[in-house]
């Protein structure tokens, strides 16, 4: 019995190590999955179909189409901060995702790839441009900063570090030259390109990782399907291209030093610690000899799962949902060419005895430790919206609520979950309250 009840204290106290160390690090959710649908291409005015704009709920599957930009093309969606920014051909536009409106809207030409340089929207441009290649706007009103210039070509992918920004040169969607510009921030000026050579034509996506820079290289059209992922390291100036024996197309993302891209028309998987491929199918291909594609992915890393966009071009396709192994989790509509998409991360306000200036009393937690019936006190009713239940990696095991439930206490049963660390989201007319439990 002693023995017993040591166990449980040791357990017990390691538990609330992790919930402590939980508490200290980011507290992260998905609120939704945005995506930009470009519509079929119409070759020549009167057009009749343009890009719009939608959003996915991961909590109730709903997918609602918000707006519609009076272009032709979609080519890329930031967002930070409940913000989007889209790349739509010849518009900017910045979405404020709480509400779905409108913010600011510019008109531009070229565009292709955004990243974020503090209160910087950096735009890397290419094709009908044949100079000043990168654009630097103001994210409050969209307004032009500055224009880089000395660029040689038409520009891709974009990575930042904190004192240096880094942009992907590919010469077109042809890719003809694999380069690397880099630029000062603190005058937006091209310092130097860095030229990777032959290996590294097609020249795509950046990230930084590790304090490097690793790209994408996607194989040119036309050419045999081989590609090749560089690195790159600001320490010492070296660079290095791994070739691979696989055609290569977009990035998806990095979750865990595992990079996901475009192989082979699947989905496939490379160690940035190994350098060597890990798999070469994790989403297969869904039928490009059909002419069915992978449209735009993303990784989201906080459910650990992959976002496929699948169609083919000329009718409405679809998002499969997959774990980062493959296993397929769901699917949802979406429109004709699906060609940007982007995770809506949002930061939980302060949990239950977290510290800060917004107040955190409103909601309370009993028992806790819990074994089956979990009360959620609120200090005043409160209308509910919804109730998520989630583990500590960001899964989401239960949805419970309901719209205009008025209540100032709430009882969940919780005996079926496993022991461990939990997290209770509720959206409710006053906004998100969270909270952590121990089962």
């Amino acid at each position: 019995m002693k023995k017993s009840l040591t166990l449980s204290l040791m357990v017990f106290i390691l538990i609330g190590i992790h919930l402590n160390l939980t508490a200290q690090q980011s507290n992260t959710w998905v609120k939704q999955t945005i995506t930009a649908n470009s519509g079929k291409f119409e070759y020549s005015p009167p057009f009749n179909d343009f890009v719009n704009v939608q959003a996915y709920n991961p909590v109730n599957s709903s997918v609602t189409t918000f707006n519609t930009i009076f272009t032709q093309s979609a080519q890329d969606i930031l967002i930070n901060n409940g913000i989007a920014y889209v790349n739509a051909q010849d518009s900017i536009i910045k979405y404020n995702l709480n509400d779905f409106s409108r913010v600011a809207a510019i008109a531009n030409s070229g565009l292709s790839k955004l990243a974020l340089f503090h209160n910087r929207l950096i735009v890397s441009k290419q094709y009908p441009l044949i100079s000043h290649f990168v654009d630097i706007l103001d994210t409050a009103d969209l307004s032009l900063v500055a224009s880089v210039e000395g660029i040689s070509g038409d520009c891709g992918g974009i990575a930042c570090t904190a004192d240096t920004v880094y942009v992907a040169v590919n010469g077109g969607w042809m890719g003809t030259v694999g380069k690397i510009a880099v630029i000062d921030p603190g005058t937006w000026t091209l310092d130097r390109e860095i030229d990777l050579g032959a290996e590294a034509i097609g020249i795509n996506n950046l990230f930084h990782y590790k304090n490097k820079i690793y790209s994408v290289n996607k194989t040119p059209y036309g050419m045999p399907a081989i590609g090749s992922i560089s690195v790159y390291d600001p320490a010492t100036g070296s660079f290095s291209n791994i070739m691979l024996g696989v055609k290569i197309g977009n990035a998806t993302g990095i979750k865990d030093s595992i990079l996901y891209a475009v192989f082979n028309e699947g989905i496939g998987a490379f160690n940035l610690n190994t350098m060597n491929i890990a798999d070469t199918v994790v989403v297969p291909d869904p039928g490009s000899a059909l002419f069915t594609y992978i449209l735009s992915s993303c990784v989201d890393t906080i459910n650990n799962t992959l976002h496929v966009n699948i169609g083919d071009y000329v009718t409405p396709g679809y998002c499969r949902v997959a774990s980062l192994a493959g296993d397929s989790l769901t699917t949802y509509a979406t429109g004709i060419s699906t060609d940007a998409v982007a995770v809506d991360y949002r930061k939980f306000p302060l949990a239950i005895g977290e510290t800060g200036s917004q107040p955190v009393a409103r909601l309370s937690l009993f028992p806790n430790p819990v074994t089956d019936m979990l009360t959620l006190n609120f200090s005043d009713p409160t209308a509910i919206e919804a109730i998520t239940i989630t583990d500590i990696n960001g899964r989401t095991l239960m949805n419970l609520g309901g719209p205009s439930v008025q209540s100032g206490s709430v009882k969940i049963g919780v005996g079926h979950l496993k022991a461990g660390i939990y997290a209770v989201v509720i959206k409710s007319s006053t906004g998100i309250l969270t909270g952590k439990f121990i089962k």
